[in-house]
């Protein structure tokens, strides 16, 4: 068999708790499953709290959790009770060469093996624009530099499934790190708002046609203001299912809590391959040269 329906979770504005935040999440997740029975569900980035990286408050931290804690249980559970495929998404804290450090994760639970692994976002935005501000490198940065490695996943099927969190999708070598490695699927969990709306689902589409691969863009929708930011903010949602030729299989729009779901077909990667296959057209030894001398600026 190689086709499996694939689903999307837009996770809505925070609710003001973890309990009802979680209580909404499984609720929409069970109903998912029961009328879809997808193979596979992701969730949109930072699921278990508001987007805070707008303020610099160590109050936030609070949000962490450790790997053991009771999001990957609870996301655990759910896999394997429904017999589903689950990528979550929390604030990671972790306790490393003596000290806590914290990252933006993504994780997959498979309904054979629990936990299968996890992701760290690897690039960390700090910007300042009318109507975009962020800044993750206070809440990761400084506290373990974020993640060091673009690892892939496989299901229980055999796909690879590998993972970019919001900023990391604009950053071409991060794709090639994970297509050089085979992977079927690429999963953006995003939170993302302001500017970046008209090029969302244009840059997947473009990175998923020059990388011959599904993706699987899963943005956070609705308006979300915190105690101290001064004017709400929102999340645009417009979740996507792309396949290798980057056409667009299925897309939703701004509603919260809303789920995308969507059928690949994995001979498609081959038969985009067939057309053009990117990757075996490069040419390293050209560009290593100059890669070498701008990794080392």
């Amino acid at each position: 068999m190689q086709k499996y329906k694939i689903a999307g979770m837009q996770i809505g504005s925070y609710p003001g708790s973890y309990e009802k935040n979680w209580t909404i999440l499984s609720k929409k997740t069970e109903e998912l499953i029961l009328r879809e029975n997808p193979y596979f569900i992701a969730y949109s980035e930072l699921m278990t709290a508001p987007y805070f990286a707008v303020i610099q408050d160590e109050k936030f931290f609070s949000y962490a959790e450790t790997m053991d804690g009771p999001t990957v249980k609870r996301t655990s559970d759910i896999a394997v009770t429904f017999g589903v495929h689950i990528l979550g998404t929390l604030f990671e804290k972790a306790e490393e060469n003596g000290q806590m450090n914290y990252y933006n994760t993504a994780f997959i639970c498979s309904p054979t093996r629990g936990l299968i692994g996890k992701y760290r976002k690897v690039h960390l935005p700090k910007l300042h624009s009318p109507d975009l501000t962020t800044n993750e490198k206070y809440y990761f940065e400084q506290y373990g530099g974020g993640g060091k490695e673009f690892p892939v996943f496989t299901l229980d099927n055999g796909m690879k499934v590998g993972i970019l969190i919001c900023f990391d999708r604009s950053f071409p070598e991060a794709w090639k790190a994970l297509t050089l490695q085979g992977v079927d699927l690429v999963v953006v969990p995003t939170a993302t708002f302001g500017f970046r709306k008209d090029f969302y689902v244009r840059e997947l589409q473009i990175r998923a046609m020059e990388n011959n691969v599904f993706v699987l863009g899963v943005n956070k929708a609705g308006t979300e203001q915190i105690e101290e930011e001064s004017i709400p903010r929102t999340h645009f949602g417009s979740s996507c299912l792309i396949n290798p030729f980057g056409e667009v299989i299925s897309q939703v729009g701004d509603a919260e809590w809303f789920s995308l779901i969507g059928e690949i077909d994995l001979t498609q990667r081959r038969s985009s391959k067939e057309r053009v296959d990117w990757n075996g057209e490069r040419k390293p030894d050209i560009y290593k040269n100059y890669l070498n001398n701008y990794l080392e600026i």
